[in-house]
């Protein structure tokens, strides 16, 4: 590393997500951040749309109220990383960002310099909204890093703007990267043509224990794990499948879900489980599935948990996104329901040790200590331009 790199910059990382959420690229990189010896703040989600209000979502509220503010919680298995909650209001109707500009914003910008101990930390920006623009004014960054991972306009509720401040976002980040080639064609590339590609990465040891020696023969158990939602699981191909005659062992929390879906025959709902029990939950699956829609929301996404599957070396069987298009071989690509059936009651033929070895091999090549090793190195080289 050298010496430049002996006293490591501190990390605002302003997540688009609660650190308690479904457990993705944004927790990830704080804790890889940390963990190399960077001071780091995980930044709770300041919004991207009105919330709801029903409940749940005065439940949340009321949580975040209880934690804003303050010097932060300490995450008990991470040493040198905070949680930090912020006050603030939704980025969209143009009192709530002068509510955030003028009452809200310059409180956070106080707490994250006493927590970070320095004016000018690394700020790595998630959602592209005047609430993170604004933000980053205020705090100043020595070096702004904009990890683009989703295609923002297709969130329902988004600000009308979010397209423009998405664009002044890139013209005043330092390094910008993307997850999927869908989303440097749309957008980076014209604003930021030396953008990088840094697609999802895998925790390999952990999903590896999951490995057996040679395909596996006849599927009956077919896994699907991660947040479930109609905007973008495709629940018509799980029907399918269902009613094919395998077992469908579903992981994870539910957003909105066809009426009736989890008391079909064939649906094995196990409930959410922290990260770390993933592999326990996935005991006995034989194949896994990723099938999303088709659609604005889903073009621009790059699965968190591809490279998951893949480090088990089981027959995984996706609906053809743009970034997985590229995996074609290693992965089998179905573009409709029937399709999916159809290739799981062919892989008992299909299947091959060579096909096992390869995706093994992939998912060696991107684990997350690869994936890190490249972010950081481009930080180092970026901050070395100053």
């Amino acid at each position: 590393m050298g010496s430049r790199r002996d006293k490591k910059p501190p990390v605002v990382l302003l997540s688009g997500i609660r650190w308690d959420f479904l457990w993705q690229r944004h927790q990830i990189l704080a804790t890889r951040f940390a963990r190399a010896g960077h001071p780091t703040v995980f930044v709770e989600t300041t919004g991207l749309a009105n919330p709801r209000l029903d409940r749940t979502t005065l439940r949340k509220v009321a949580a975040r109220l209880r934690r804003s503010g303050g010097g932060g919680e300490k995450p008990r298995s991470e040493p040198g990383l905070t949680v930090y909650s912020p006050l603030a209001a939704p980025p969209t109707w143009k009192a709530f960002r002068l509510l955030n500009r003028r009452v809200f914003l310059p409180g956070v910008a106080r707490d994250l310099r006493v927590l970070t101990g320095e004016d000018s930390p690394v700020v790595v920006a998630y959602p592209p909204t005047r609430t993170t623009l604004d933000l980053i004014s205020y705090l100043r960054p020595r070096l702004l890093y904009y990890d683009c991972s989703e295609d923002y306009e297709g969130f329902v509720g988004v600000p009308g703007d979010i397209s423009a401040t998405e664009r002044e976002l890139l013209r005043r980040a330092d390094l910008v990267s993307y997850t999927s080639p869908h989303l440097r064609g749309k957008k980076i590339g014209r604003e930021k043509p030396d953008a990088f590609h840094s697609g999802p990465g895998v925790d390999y040891e952990l999903f590896a224990g999951l490995q057996r020696p040679g395909p596996q023969g006849r599927i009956r158990t077919v896994g699907y794990f991660g947040h479930l939602g109609r905007e973008r699981i495709d629940f018509s191909a799980l029907r399918a499948v269902a009613r094919a005659g395998f077992t469908v062992r579903l992981v994870g929390g539910v957003g909105r879900v066809d009426k009736g879906f989890f008391e079909m025959p064939g649906v094995d709902y196990r409930g959410e489980v922290p990260h770390r029990e993933l592999p326990a939950a996935l005991e006995g699956v034989d194949a896994f599935l990723l099938p999303y829609l088709d659609n604005r929301l889903t073009r621009g996404i790059s699965p968190a948990k591809t490279y998951e599957c893949l480090a088990t070396g089981r027959p995984v069987v996706a609906s053809p996104l743009p970034a997985l298009k590229a995996l074609d071989g290693p992965v089998y690509l179905a573009d409709r329901p029937e399709a999916f059936v159809e290739v799981l009651g062919n892989l008992e033929v299909l299947e091959t040790e060579t096909k096992v070895r390869e995706r093994i091999a992939l998912a060696r090549q991107n684990s997350w200590d690869a994936r890190f090793a490249e972010i950081e190195e481009r930080l180092w080289r970026a901050l070395k331009k100053e």
